[in-house]
């Protein structure tokens, strides 16, 4: 069956086929062929496009002149005579069959004749027509030009929606932001101030334990101190205990002796009368030596008449005659306390009228001390202990 040449309008190539058949045609042809005069379709048409001359045939519609592709079914297209014999006569538009929807179709596609023209409708293109608005036509979302005005409203304003949903978006997600800033601020602080306390608590747990520790090392120290004293003070009271016991023992022995004498003395000559010694001064018994304990201080042992002798406090006052026959006092001491088994011996030496040797300490920017501790030192017992 022969084909014939029609030309394509700009309105159907881009508008009227890509809308009704979703193709958009390669070239500004299209081929008819089993072609009908629809007169009462023709009718049906306004004043003004019948003036024109447009009237309304029925064929089926091929895009090259032999090939097999065409567009789906059978179509109602609006044409007009050429001017000239050389012309192909154009299709105006592309109408669906059925001619109760003829004004109604003619209008929607007029419409987007009409809102492609518009400056910001570029994007308004046959692609977007074709794929998308055809789409829509077919499913019945667009049946009118009312639908497809509120479609393009709607894809007009969409990009101010998107920039309004965008902007309320961002605006939310710097809300959230700040809000969680602040939660995170909020939550630092709060973590900043436990840190803090759980630190003073700690430090003051560990001052508290430091304090402890200290106190406890110190009551040890000074128990470990006072257990000590006590039994240096037991083993220097024993030691004495048992010097005075011994002392006792020698003076009661040295007593009974002097007795003997005595009784023995008045046997030979009743009637002489005892003369007591008279007393002379005292005598170097040791050369100097110095204090073992690394101090300056310097020891001699002294043989010496005993003037007095008497407790003061925890310390021994001696009067002795020096070398010089002149009285001289001194005083001891007493590191640990008062030392009695000295004391008693010269005690006794005063008290029997002989001559008592003891230790003197003494160094050059002092006056001399009497050394009862030192004369206990088991180096020096056997200087005045016989």
């Amino acid at each position: 069956m022969t084909r014939h040449c029609y030309h394509l309008t700009p309105h159907a190539k881009e508008e009227t086929i890509p809308l009704r058949t979703g193709i958009i045609p390669k070239v500004n042809k299209v081929f008819l062929d089993e072609i009908e005069i629809d007169e009462e379709g023709t009718a049906q048409q306004t004043k003004s496009q019948r003036d024109f001359g447009n009237y309304h045939i029925l064929a089926n519609v091929w895009l090259s002149e032999f090939g097999k592709e065409a567009l789906p079914g059978r179509w109602r297209l609006v044409t007009v005579e050429p001017d000239r014999d050389d012309l192909d006569p154009p299709i105006i538009t592309l109408l669906p069959l059925d001619r109760s929807s003829a004004r109604s179709e003619a209008n929607l596609t007029d419409y987007l004749k009409k809102e492609r023209k518009k400056a910001d409708r570029g994007w308004l293109n046959p692609e977007y027509i074709a794929t998308t608005l055809h789409s829509l036509l077919m499913a019945g979302v667009i049946r009118d030009h009312n639908d497809l005005a509120s479609h393009i409203n709607d894809r007009m304003m969409k990009p101010v929606f998107e920039a309004k949903d965008a902007a309320e978006r961002q605006r939310r997600a710097e809300f959230e932001a700040r809000e969680a800033a602040e939660r995170e601020r909020d939550l630092a602080k709060a973590e900043k101030e436990t840190a803090t306390q759980a630190k003073e608590e700690a430090e003051r747990h560990r001052f508290n334990a430091q304090q402890q520790k200290y106190a406890a090392e110190l009551q040890w120290e000074e128990e470990f101190q006072a257990r000590e004293a006590a039994e240096r003070a037991r083993d220097v009271a024993k030691v004495e205990k048992q010097e005075v016991v011994n002392r006792l023992a020698e003076v009661t022995n040295e007593r009974d002796q002097m007795a003997q004498a005595l009784a023995k003395i008045r046997e030979s000559a009743p009637s002489e009368k005892l003369e007591t010694s008279s007393p002379t001064g005292a005598r170097q018994v040791t050369k100097p030596w110095p204090s073992k304990t690394g101090s300056d201080y310097m020891n001699i042992g002294i043989e010496a008449s005993i003037e007095d002798v008497r407790p003061m406090g925890s310390k021994i006052s001696l009067t002795y005659l020096d070398k010089s026959g002149n009285r001289q006092t001194v005083t001891d001491f007493g590191y640990h306390g008062f030392v009695q088994l000295v004391y008693g011996y010269l005690k006794s030496c005063k008290d029997e009228n002989r001559r008592a040797v003891f230790i003197l300490t003494y160094r050059p920017d002092m006056k001399m001390r009497l050394a009862a501790d030192t004369m206990m030192l088991a180096n020096y017992v056997k200087l005045w202990r016989k």
